[in-house]
């Protein structure tokens, strides 16, 4: 068994109900979330939990490969295993990481099918996020500008963003696939890949929002270089 993650399902789903499984003063473990716990450059949902009338807040939300656990900064009644239990997630928060979430995926894409860049990392924060992209060669203020207003122009564009889930052998067969992921391999059997416009398809474990329209003008504030390979990227959104 596992923790069921419902926000991949739906990321805009705000509320349910699961059963808890664990219980240890202020750690609480459910069959089922909506919490995205910490991972992947998205940070932790914050929110709160609803046991016999009493609600619990949320303060971290993290998974031990297996589990989904809710942190409270109060001691949870030690007797609940068993018992159903409502979540809610701090939904203005989550909003804002999964604007960000998908302006980095487009710029990610953009920069792999433009330059050859390859996304190492990336970081999400409430009033900020920054990605980290591997290319060989500098980033010329004409190729930043480029990428900033291509990556606008997607978001205008009101596009979908689609999920679809592939195999380990499709995955591993598809040389755009390994070639965006720097030819890290997924540890899933299924792999749930993520599509926006005509952009390369990209891995993703996290929440991003339903069209490109919802993300806002992404601005580059500010870029960093970071060894001989790695270009930092920090955007803003208005």
């Amino acid at each position: 068994m596992k923790t069921e993650l419902l926000y991949q399902a739906d990321p805009f789903r705000k509320e349910c109900d699961g059963k808890v499984v664990f219980v240890e003063f202020t750690d609480l473990i459910v069959d089922s979330t909506v919490l995205y716990p910490t991972g992947d450059g998205q940070p932790n949902d914050k929110g709160s939990v609803l046991i016999d009338g009493k609600e619990y807040e949320i303060v971290d939300t993290w998974q031990d490969g297996t589990w989904v656990h809710l942190i409270s900064l109060d001691t949870y009644p030690q007797n609940i295993v068993g018992k159903m239990v409502h979540q809610t997630v701090n939904w203005d928060v989550r909003y804002i990481h999964m604007k960000f979430r998908t302006a980095l995926y487009i710029i990610g894409g953009l920069a792999y099918k433009q330059l050859g860049a390859t996304v190492r990392i990336n970081q999400t924060y409430d009033d900020q996020a920054w990605i980290d992209l591997n290319f060989d060669g500098e980033f010329t203020e004409e190729q930043l500008k480029k990428l900033e207003s291509d990556a606008n122009a997607i978001v205008q564009g009101d596009y979908e963003v689609q999920y679809s889930y592939v195999t380990r052998e499709q995955f591993t067969s598809d040389p755009e696939m390994v070639g965006i992921n720097r030819g890290k391999i997924p540890d899933y059997d299924k792999i749930r890949m993520v599509k926006i416009d005509d952009l390369p398809i990209q891995h993703d474990i996290g929440t991003q929002v339903a069209k490109t329209g919802e993300v806002g003008k992404i601005v580059f504030k500010s870029t960093l270089v970071k060894g001989k390979l790695s270009k930092r990227v920090t955007i803003t959104l208005e």
